[in-house]
Parts: structure tokens; sequence; C-alpha cells
């Protein structure tokens, strides 16, 4: 089974650690047209920083990403960014991103009313490391990761209808909100990485509405893609 963003972190986190805290940075930008890219970035220092700079992690494996690494203020930072026409050319394992069409104005001439939404299943990539991740509860994740952050940002035309609330352990994590309607909205979620690590699964969901060419797409299961 292909690797996945969060599978290749924890395994790091598990190899090297408390050697191997780190900030994870997930982006996803949508066009008019229905394309755009998926980008992840990951920081870090010590051995897992060591790591990164020789190259020897693989984000987003199997999709066909462009990496770039630079040290910045003591810290190694990988980028790696994935281009897609379509949300259904991305191949994800523990994620899935997608666009639902909820209504279009002016029988199609108008703006389309379209859902954005990511989920990313945590507990299945930590599942998937045992008793190494899975046994540690909230208290040992936040004494580990510290101030380590986690954010999720996504770029979107036209105007913004609707954000889901997300809620981890009671806890709202609020968004902030970044543009205008001509060129687009970033709706930027940020949490203690303990948080997310701790988590079952996190929704980010965000209503728009836009002109442009939407249908309903996926991004396609590492899995499935496989058969």
């Amino acid at each position: 089974m292909s690797r996945n963003l969060l599978h290749v972190v924890l395994a790091g986190f598990v190899a090297v650690g408390l050697s191997g805290c780190f900030d994870l940075t997930q982006k996803v930008a949508v066009k008019r047209d229905g394309s755009g890219e998926y980008t992840a970035i990951l920081a870090a220092s010590g051995l897992m920083g060591d790591a990164l700079k020789n190259g020897k992690s693989d984000m987003l494996k199997p999709n066909k990403a462009k990496t770039v690494t630079r040290i910045e203020n003591g810290k190694v930072i990988q980028t790696s960014n994935v281009t897609f026409a379509k949300l259904s050319d991305i191949k994800l394992d523990d994620e899935q991103i997608s666009l639902k069409v909820l209504s279009r104005d002016f029988f199609g001439f108008g703006p389309s009313h379209v859902r954005f939404r990511h989920v990313f299943h945590v507990d299945k990539a930590r599942d998937a490391h045992g008793d190494e991740t899975g046994s540690m509860g909230r208290d040992v994740m936040a004494s580990i990761f510290g101030d380590h952050v986690y954010a999720f940002s996504v770029t979107l035309p036209g105007s913004i209808e609707h954000i889901r609330p997300v809620k981890i352990a009671g806890v709202e994590i609020k968004p902030q909100v970044t543009g205008d309607f001509y060129n687009g909205h970033t709706v930027v979620w940020r949490m203690p990485l303990s948080t997310a690590l701790a988590a079952d699964s996190i929704t980010f969901e965000v209503d728009f509405s836009a002109i442009g060419d939407f249908n309903d797409v996926r991004t396609r299961d590492t899995r499935q893609a496989a058969l």
C-alpha cells in the first residue's frame, strides 16, 4: 500500500522519538475551472530535520509532486506540491478532498453554490503504527509536541457562504478568513499538533459561491487506485 503524508510523519516521529518534533501545514487551492494545487509543508529540526534534509521522506507518494527542501532559522523545511486538473487526479490514503455542487443559479449561467470538504482520517494512520502512537493520551501528546502546530488552509474563488465549525475534544478551532470576492478567499485553521494527532478525524468544510465550471468530484483512495 502506498504511504501518504500522515504515515510519513508518524513513521518519522516513531523512528526519531523526542528529537522529531515538527510543524505540519496542508494547503489546497481550487480555481474556477476546478483545477488547483495541493501542498504539504513539513518543518522539522533535530534528527527528523536531518531525515528531511537527506531526502528520506516522500510525503505525497504516489502523486508526482515537486518537492523543494530549504533550511530556515535552523529548521529544515520540505515543501511538496501537486497540481491537478481535477481533484480525481489526486490519490490519497487517509484523506479525502471533495467538491459537491449544491445548486446552480439562473439555469447554470449564474454562480454555482459548492461545498468543499477535506476529511483527515487521523485514526487510520495512527492505528497503522500500533502501540508507538496509539497508546499516547492527549496529555502525553501535548507534553511531547509542545507548541508545534498543525495548519490546514483552503483557497476558494468567489464568496464564502458557510464554514462548518471544527470541534476536537469539545474545543472549537476558529478559522481565519482573508481575501475578497475578486481574488478569492483563504480559510485557515491552526491548532496544536498534539490536538490534531489525538483526534479520530478532522473535517474542514466550506460552502462557497462562484461563477465557474464545477462538478461533483473527489480525490481517489490509493487502495482503490491500485486495483
